[in-house]
């Protein structure tokens, strides 16, 4: 690879045509990438390996999906505004990512961007794919007709990769001098042209833009307003509907000269649609989705207990190998009650939590999510709500996070704001370690007795059920109330099932996993260590404390706890969960090593089972009763499905919705919905006798 200053290109193409895969391996970088849109939500830049050869440096830069240049959705805005220079410079070339499988689709787009002038590659992505499927498509023809060079690709295995960086290297540095536009010989479309002036492709697109009544949002330039404006609208419109009409009649004389769908009887597309017979149907598909639900929450169970296990060996024996080196003393004590005790006590869960990531992961790459998501618009359609929300719910139960950024491929505002207030009500990752805490605290005692697998699972699944329906419900309140808004009916590709790539799940779960490890490293460490400070002074006049149970309440935070606990009762809780509760707030996972600190677990019992037997058998000295029950112990979980205590929640709240106001209407919302919530469920419970 040569020096000088790196080339901009550009990766485009629509949505789930793999994109990001092609991105991932010429940059050697692993970014997550899935099997249906709106996985790419923001522009991500990578410079090419040099294992590829490259003349001289190539920047790449990998734009969301998008139908056509004509921007109506955050993402599809995301990939217009750079393409057209908007905030930055234009890309000095293209790679036209598109599917080998479905050309009828691709071509459009391929089309308008070829009326930019900026130079371009097309690569013939899916190829192995398109093989198996019984098509072909013939690249030299496909070339011949675009006028551009089309070299076949494969994101998943590599192929291509090479020829494809030495195409890029190939390609003019400035736009073409002349466009192959059949769109030119319409008299209309010319008149309109030469009232405009200027840059002919320039002004193809301006026409389209502004047809769609988006100029003044998504580029337009003073002068290219004025000169719209000074046109007649109908002639606009008119233009733009024979620009659209050409495109597409050139899209089907490509198609007729490149594509033979003779070669072979498709076996893996007939495979998918006798799949699809079952697992899209009204009934057997609901079975074999509330099947599929069941056997991944029994196996975060069951699967990933030897694993804690070790974790928990590991911890223990770390806080022993410290407290013999160390002795007895104030650092020893911040150095396993609050370091490894803390953050112990929250890493114990990464098992757990990896495997719900691997098993959503395997959903994503299989295609399977993009048949969940046609067989949910059923329901969804009927309470109003925009079928694309189903996905980023359902990735909700991972993070709200990178959930909230998926929204930007739903177009309405409106609909992608009633799914943002929805997603946070999803049972993340970072609920797991409360709800298997409280689970085997108090509810299965006997890990090992026959059945109790399926029991923790069962009440698992039904918090992921409940916070579930409580996401639908606010979705529906929010569409006939503040959000009111028509619902738009669901377009979805359903593409053919693959077999998961190993890699590329093995990295998703390594980077979502190591995420949640960052975050226990930084905010929940950290916030351990404060707890640990007020749970531990004020100390006596030696510098020492007293007992357990004693010095936490003396301390300034159990004062400050024990001042909480009339608003705490009612819902069952006590001032050693309101410590809990208030940490938690920082971050949900924070709950779980605040109360190792509250219930002083030692250096060598700082492992999460000690932690469940001190909650089981924690005892009111005067009543003699247990302070925890299984009714306060639901009435917790009841009060985490809906509170929104995750503050990088909140700030990407913020940031996709520009607005404060959403964001502390979300907040106390949620804060008091789960108050009421758990109120309803402890009051309502000893009510019944329960309690």
């Amino acid at each position: 690879m040569t020096d000088g200053p790196a080339r901009l290109v550009a990766l485009v193409g629509n949505p789930n045509v793999g994109k990001t895969s092609l991105f991932n391996v010429l940059t050697n970088s692993r970014h997550r990438v899935g099997n249906y849109a709106g996985v790419t939500v923001e522009r991500r830049d990578g410079d090419v390996a040099a294992r590829f050869g490259a003349a001289r440096p190539i920047t790449l830069v990998d734009l969301p999906g998008c139908y056509s240049l004509t921007a109506t959705s955050a993402d599809e805005a995301a990939a217009h505004d750079m393409l057209a220079g908007v905030g930055g410079p234009p890309p000095t070339a293209i790679v036209m990512v598109v599917d080998a499988t479905n050309l009828s689709r691709n071509l459009y787009l391929v089309l308008q961007i070829r009326e930019l002038g900026i130079p371009m590659v097309v690569a013939l992505n899916m190829s192995d794919t398109a093989r198996e499927l019984g098509l072909w498509a013939d690249a030299v023809s496909l070339a011949d007709r675009l006028g551009v060079e089309v070299i076949p690709t494969s994101g998943s295995t590599g192929d291509g990769a090479r020829a494809l960086v030495s195409a890029i290297d190939r390609l003019p540095a400035t736009a073409a001098a002349a466009l192959v536009a059949p769109e030119a010989s319409m008299t209309a479309l010319r008149d309109l042209l030469r009232q405009l002036g200027g840059d002919g492709a320039r002004n193809r697109w301006v026409i389209a833009t502004a047809a769609a009544g988006g100029l003044a949002e998504f580029g337009g330039s003073p002068e290219e307003l004025a000169a719209i404006a000074s046109i007649d609208p109908a002639t606009v419109l008119a233009a733009a509907v024979q620009l659209v009409e050409l495109r597409y009649h050139e899209v089907d004389r490509v198609l007729t000269s490149v594509v033979d769908e003779t070669q072979g009887d498709a076996p893996a597309m007939a495979m998918s649609e006798r799949i699809d017979g079952l697992l899209t149907h009204r009934l057997w598909g609901m079975v074999a989705f509330a099947l599929v639900m069941t056997t991944i929450f029994t196996a975060v169970f069951t699967w990933a207990q030897p694993f804690m296990d070790a974790i928990e060996w590991v911890i223990g024996r770390a806080s022993e190998a410290l407290t013999e080196a160390l002795g007895p003393g104030l650092l020893t004590e911040l150095l396993t009650q609050g370091v490894l005790a803390g953050a112990g006590n929250v890493l114990v869960f990464v098992p757990q939590i990896a495997m719900l990531f691997g098993f959503l992961g395997l959903l994503e790459d299989s295609g399977y999510l993009a048949r969940a998501a046609f067989l949910m618009d059923r329901m969804m359609s009927g309470l109003g709500l925009h079928g694309r929300a189903f996905i980023p719910l359902l990735s909700g139960f991972a993070c709200a996070v990178p959930s909230i950024l998926g929204t930007r491929a739903i177009s309405s505002f409106k609909d992608r704001l009633v799914t943002i207030l929805m997603i946070p009500y999803m049972s993340c990752s970072a609920r797991l370690p409360i709800y298997s805490l409280v689970i085997g605290a108090l509810f299965v005692s006997d890990p090992d007795a026959q059945g109790a697998n399926l029991q923790r699972a069962g009440i698992l699944l039904g918090m992921y059920v409940l916070s579930t329906l409580s996401a639908l419900a606010v979705g529906y309140l929010a569409k006939r109330t503040l959000l009111r808004s028509p619902t738009p009916p669901l377009v979805l590709e359903l593409p053919p099932y693959r077999m998961p790539r190993a890699r590329n799940t093995v990295l998703m779960v390594y980077d979502r996993t190591m995420d949640f490890v960052r975050n226990a490293g930084t905010v929940i460490l950290a916030m351990t260590i404060v707890l640990w400070a007020v749970l531990s002074f004020p100390r006596d006049a030696t510098g020492a404390g007293g007992d357990g149970p004693t010095q936490i309440a003396q301390s300034y935070g159990g004062r400050a706890a024990q001042t909480m606990e009339p608003v705490l009762a009612p819902i069952g809780q006590d001032w050693r969960m309101g410590i809990g509760i208030l940490g938690s707030f920082a971050a949900r996972e924070v709950l779980v090593g605040t109360l190792g600190l509250v219930y002083g677990m030692e250096a060598d019992d700082d492992d999460p089972a000690e932690l469940r037997d001190a909650i089981r058998n924690d005892v009111d000295e005067q009543t003699g009763k247990p302070r925890h029950t299984r009714l306060s112990g639901l009435a917790l979980m009841v009060f985490f499905v809906y509170a929104c205590q995750c503050m990088s929640t909140l700030a990407v709240v913020r940031r996709e919705t520009r607005s404060w106001g959403w964001t502390l209407f979300m907040f106390v919302s949620m804060t008091t919905i789960a108050y009421l919530a758990a109120l309803l469920v402890f009051q309502g419970g000893r009510a019944l006798g329960l309690g």
